[in-house]
């Protein structure tokens, strides 16, 4: 996890906000998340907080969205504390009442494909200011801490809030926070329109999870998503201008 937050972080510095977090949308998070809970808890377990993951990956795009449109009139703090309310109220409307797996697809295809539609692109150039020496190692630390509380409650909060909190948006967050502080909102909201148009190559990779991690060795089964994965984000990327 920290090399990959490390990487995503210098890409963005090097690509633009748009082409980085095009980039951090790969499911750099979620996918170490979902490959332990299957190590941990088998490929069964896993598979069947696909569901869940799926509408908590709704909660992610409104998350992305609410951002946004509130980054610019207020501080990274409130801006953050608003999105991640977003995503529990879409967490917490889901329990209970996962839907089937065609209509969990569905629903996250439609709000996603809906919110990229109506979502706010910024035009103007970010604010440039010189990144502090600690911000790197701050980052990685943060994006971490977070996956490792996931992995390790896992086993206690059963597939349907592990499914829920797979998706949870802690790349987004990390990235959206640290933009927002460094160079303002409008980069802020460069970066998390990169990450929502990979959107659907993550919906593709939790489908990929119940299909194929069931069926054959866990490792090879993570391998071959990520593959797929790529190929699929690969089409998104004439989107990003």
């Amino acid at each position: 996890m920290p090399p990959l937050i490390a990487g995503v972080t210098l890409s963005v510095r090097k690509w633009g906000e748009g082409f980085g977090g095009w980039i951090g949308g790969f499911p750099w998070v979620a996918g170490p998340i979902s490959f332990f809970i299957a190590m941990e808890n088998g490929p069964i377990f896993a598979a069947s907080t696909i569901p869940s993951a799926l509408m908590g990956s709704i909660g992610t795009t409104f998350f992305a969205l609410i951002y946004s449109v509130v980054a610019p009139r207020l501080s990274w703090l409130p801006s953050v504390l608003i999105s991640y309310l977003a995503f529990f109220i879409v967490a917490l409307a889901s329990l209970g009442r996962t839907p089937s797996l065609p209509l969990a697809t569905g629903l996250n295809v439609l709000v996603l494909s809906g919110v990229l539609y109506i979502f706010p692109k910024p035009k103007g150039k970010a604010e440039y200011r010189r990144h502090p020496v600690y911000d790197i190692p701050l980052r990685m630390f943060v994006a971490t801490l977070f996956v490792v509380l996931l992995t390790q409650l896992s086993d206690k909060l059963g597939p349907t809030w592990s499914g829920i909190l797979t998706p949870f948006p802690i790349m987004t967050s990390t990235l959206a926070v640290f933009t927002h502080a460094q160079q303002g909102p409008q980069a802020a909201a460069r970066i998390l329109y990169g990450l929502l148009l990979a959107g659907y190559g993550f919906v593709i990779f939790l489908l990929g999870v119940w299909w194929f991690v069931p069926k054959m060795p866990i490792g090879l089964a993570y391998g071959l998503l990520a593959i797929v994965t790529m190929t699929v984000n690969a089409l998104m990327i004439k989107l990003i201008r």
